[in-house]
């Protein structure tokens, strides 16, 4: 990815108080807003999963999918009366 000089990028505003608080408070040591918010968006960008990933079960299931036979077919009917 190219860097480019931070006043040139485009900015990012946030409408949220919460997220405003997170930010001062993550941005306390020194740190500036826009690697606090490259961070969190790369970790959650890593995390990401395919739908098919996130659904699937953690053990795989078995089914027996044929259905039992019926012994119907197979039985001659008793006609002695």
């Amino acid at each position: 990815m190219q860097t480019i000089a931070r006043r040139r990028q485009p900015p990012i505003t946030i409408r949220s108080a919460r997220a405003t608080a997170l930010l001062a408070r993550l941005t306390a040591g020194g740190r500036s807003q826009a690697e606090v918010i490259e961070e969190a968006l790369e970790r959650l960008a890593a995390r990401r999963q395919t739908l098919a990933t996130a659904l699937a079960p953690a053990q795989p299931l078995d089914f027996d999918w044929e259905p039992p036979r019926s012994q119907l077919a197979g039985a001659m009917p008793d006609l002695a009366d």
